[in-house]
């Protein structure tokens, strides 16, 4: 028998309803995603400083002798040499050693006119030598007897600094070619400073043909 047309229309209200409250409850959850973790920074860049740093030299304060103006220049003795490197001789106690056979007599540096440059001062070849010390070195010069000027330095290697020449010497024993640069004849002395050492080297210079006993 057909059911009565009220009851079915019921029955269709009846699955609408359930139809409407299923879209309407809450969506099925689905699997957690897992946390993105945050990106790791990148490593610290290692800066200079991190490696060691070489040990710091602090000037020691010019200690030259004074001369007065016609007195005789106390020259550096000079020291036969028989240690490492090529050296006859040497000049001062060392480690660092201006190296005597570029000194006529040991201890005077004749000044040729061809040793001149054009603002007038004489520029003189003076290698060095370098045993026992590997660290920072300082040498300063300057004349002693009156008024000049003079200076030092090596070649390849080193700074002008502190009023002098600043170097790191590394793998003694170290031959080291440098010069060394005066206004004139007269008395000079170089003081050689490290981190472990201060020594003071005296000098005499005269032009070409002028040297004397």
């Amino acid at each position: 028998m057909t059911p009565p047309i009220s009851l079915t229309r019921a029955s269709v209200l009846a699955v609408l309803a359930l139809a409407a409250a299923a879209c309407s409850g809450p969506s099925p959850r689905g699997t957690a995603s897992p946390p993105v973790p945050a990106p790791e920074s990148a490593p610290e860049s290692v800066s200079a400083s991190a490696s060691p740093s070489p040990v710091a030299l602090r000037p020691s304060p010019l200690r030259l002798p004074a001369v007065r103006a016609g007195a005789a220049c106390p020259t550096t003795p000079r020291r036969p040499w028989s240690g490492p490197g090529e050296a006859a001789g040497v000049l001062g106690d060392g480690p660092l050693y201006p190296i005597a056979d570029y000194f006529m007599k040991g201890t005077v540096l004749e000044l040729r006119p061809g040793d001149r440059d054009p603002e007038g001062s004489y520029v003189k070849k003076v290698r060095w030598l370098a045993s026992g010390y590997a660290g920072p070195v300082l040498i300063r010069a300057d004349r002693i007897d009156g008024k000049g000027t003079a200076s030092a330095r090596f070649s390849y290697t080193g700074e002008v600094r502190d009023d002098g020449f600043h170097a790191e010497v590394t793998a003694p024993p170290n031959s080291m070619p440098g010069t060394t640069t005066i206004g004139g004849p007269g008395c000079y002395a170089y003081q050689i400073d490290g981190t472990t050492f201060s020594t003071v080297v005296v000098f005499r210079a005269v032009k070409s043909g002028a040297v004397q006993e």
